[in-house]
């Protein structure tokens, strides 16, 4: 097979119509070198192939989980205003030496549902509509889908299969196509069925009436849970998620206007007052304390020079009432001493003495009396210096710091009143939440109800089944219609038997020839050619072992990540020349993560020799300098994917990309 061109028309990143001519112009230059830049639609361009060859069964690299109408719709150039688009594989198929030259259109457009497919197939320029109408089963004769990956891969994505799991899968998929097993499968998996109808042929009988009918109510109540299911995906992934989107969207813009604060807007409110309020009544509290003692506050040093002039003033007082009152006892005193005889000096020192200390606090009472204060004034007086200042100062403090903390509340209450958006600026993202909301609420009970209603149905499925079941099982204890059946399904399971013995007998006949091919691909691509020296492949569980010099088993995590990705390209080379089909290679990001030796061996050693035709997609950071230099001889034809950031679009230019020609 030799593919001659590839027309790409507003599919992915390419807009309008672009044609890429692929036909090796001699055998010796069989590489076709298309590079461009990360992201500049090289991927694109080999999932446009294999969309094209393959329709649905394309293994793509941006399909994910996504519906094949839902990829066909989102592959559209989106910077066009057209609604569909196509791609066009021309190529040419040799059979028993007779040339034959096909033209594959495949072409979909969006309509008010999805998108509508069709597909177009010439063959020696005039059109096959049988052709096209069984395309899916025709193109196996060209290029079967099942080995495709053997062909057209990525380069970068090719080291997985160095693990165990994955080389074992890839070995087994191999072997399954090329020497022809899924026929073997198919007509095991066949006999299995025919043995589940012998088993339950009683049912067509006249007796069994009542099995059939459980077997058409079991059909019945399949397919309204497969219906129902399916609507319910659909329900969420075109209109829920659609919801949730624009649900998300709408939070976003009324976030950033402030739809959080307007929401509160009533609490910011009320929080506002309050603070209002609190500073309010922390003023009238203080106007009180000031109404009292507090300005007494100032006067301290004042009533402390108050209360020591009074305690004078009150001493004089005493004194002088005292030198009063003295004089008389005084008198008293001397008399008494005279009557008892006392000497007459002792009586003269006495009176000298009581004399003195008369005239001493007749001295001090008659200093002047400014304050004179009363006893109740006095008291006050006492109480204000002792713990009533104190206590008034205390309870000023606290009233203050609560002020503060009040009047601080209130300016962040002020802020937030400030920031909280007018009505007329958000009523309308507002109104579009709610209503949002609502539909995703009525989305969301919808599913809900699809839900139920399949559970319900499956629990009515399971009563069926089970009485089914049991029916089936009565029958089968029927001894005249058992005697055929057992004889047929004892054959049947011999058939199974001589088949799987067949299977392991054909794989292990083959699987020797595909470790040489495997292990001399590998040897001829590595560095270090004594690194590997033997591979084997278990017939039985289909895993590959490597042995190193040292006839040790080599494990693929001891090998460098260049060496494991040489491995996987071996082990796809290798495959790929057991198939024996002469098939076009087409290899994205063929250099990967190599190191610069590792690299130069598959330039030299694979890429020229990978097949009859090669189509590769290299980044400007691959085939360039010492690398192009090398894969010059090869390269037939040359084109650069050229993208325009601003316009959102790729084209198809002649020529390899201008700074990675050699000078």
């Amino acid at each position: 097979m030799i593919l001659d061109q590839i027309v790409l028309t507003n599919f992915g990143l390419y807009s309008g119509s672009h044609a890429v001519t692929l036909t090796p112009p001699s055998p010796k230059r069989p590489i076709v070198l298309i590079g461009g830049l990360n992201g500049g639609g090289k991927t694109t361009f080999l999932d446009g192939l294999q969309l094209c060859l393959f329709g649905p069964h394309a293994k793509l690299s941006n399909r994910g989980t996504l519906s094949y109408q839902e990829y066909l719709s989102r592959s559209i150039h989106r910077g066009t205003s057209t609604r569909e688009a196509s791609v066009k594989v021309c190529f040419r198929y040799t059979v028993e030496g007779h040339e034959e030259r096909y033209m594959l259109h495949r072409s979909w457009r969006r309509n008010g549902k999805g998108c509508v497919e069709s597909v177009e197939v010439l063959k020696n320029g005039v059109p096959e509509p049988a052709l096209a109408d069984n395309w899916a089963s025709q193109v196996e004769e060209f290029f079967p889908a099942n080995i495709a990956h053997l062909f057209l891969f990525d380069g970068e994505q090719a080291e997985a299969y160095a693990s165990q799991d994955d080389s074992s899968a890839l070995i087994r998929a191999a072997i399954q196509n090329l020497l022809g097993l899924d026929l073997v499968d198919r007509l095991q998996k066949d006999l299995v069925v025919y043995e589940r109808r012998k088993r339950s042929e009683n049912k067509a009988n006249p007796g069994n009436l009542k099995i059939a009918e459980i077997q058409d109510s079991v059909r019945a109540s399949r397919a309204r849970i497969d219906g129902v299911m399916q609507e319910r995906a659909a329900l969420r992934t075109h209109r829920i998620d659609r919801c949730q989107r624009a649900l998300r969207e709408n939070e976003d813009a009324y976030r950033k206007m402030g739809g959080e604060l307007y929401d509160r807007k009533e609490e910011i409110e009320r929080k506002w007052l309050d603070a209002k309020e609190a500073v309010r009544e922390g003023e009238r509290a203080l106007r009180d304390l000031a109404i009292g003692s507090l300005p007494l506050m100032l006067v301290r040093a004042l009533l402390d020079s108050a209360s020591c002039r009074d305690a004078r003033e009150e001493a004089s007082l005493r004194d002088r009432y005292l030198a009063e009152g003295l004089k008389d006892r005084d008198a008293a005193t001397l008399r008494h001493l005279r009557r008892e005889a006392i000497d007459q000096r002792t009586i003269k020192v006495l009176k000298t003495f009581l004399s003195d200390d008369r005239a001493e606090r007749l001295a001090k009472g008659t200093k002047q009396i400014m304050l004179d204060l009363q006893s109740e004034v006095r008291s006050d007086l006492h109480g204000l210096l002792g713990d009533g200042l104190k206590d008034v100062s205390a309870q000023c403090e606290c009233l203050l710091e609560c002020q503060e903390k009040a009047r601080t509340a209130l300016d962040q209450a002020q802020i937030e009143m400030e920031n909280v958006p007018e009505t007329d600026a958000i009523a309308q993202l507002a109104s579009e939440r709610e209503g949002l909301k609502q539909e995703l609420a009525e989305l969301q009970s919808t599913e809900l109800a699809m839900g139920e209603d399949i559970e319900r149905q499956k629990r009515e499925l399971e009563r069926h089944e089970q009485r089914l079941f049991r029916l089936i099982q009565e029958e089968a204890h029927a001894e005249n219609a058992r005697r055929d059946r057992e004889r047929v399904l004892q054959y049947s399971a011999r058939v199974r038997m001589t088949l799987d013995a067949f299977r392991r007998r054909v794989i292990e006949r083959h699987v020797r020839r595909i470790e040489h091919l495997v292990l001399e691909s590998y040897q001829q691509l590595l560095r270090k050619s004594a690194l590997v020296t033997r591979l084997s492949i278990d017939p039985e569980e289909l895993s590959l072992t490597l042995y190193g010099r040292d006839g040790n088993v080599l494990s693929s995590e001891r090998l460098s990540a260049g060496e494991r990705q040489l491995l996987a390209i071996a082990l796809l080379w290798g495959l790929a020349r057991a198939s024996g089909r002469p098939l076009p290679t087409a290899i994205d990001t063929p250099l990967g993560r190599l190191d610069s030796g590792h690299r130069m061996h598959l330039v030299e050693r694979y890429l020229p020799f990978a097949s009859h035709q090669v189509v590769l997609l290299s980044t400007d950071e691959e085939i360039a300098g010492e690398y192009l230099d090398k894969l010059n001889p090869w390269i037939g034809r040359a084109y650069q994917l050229s993208y325009d950031d601003e316009a959102g679009e790729t084209q198809v230019l002649p020529g390899y990309l201008a700074n990675k020609v050699p000078g």
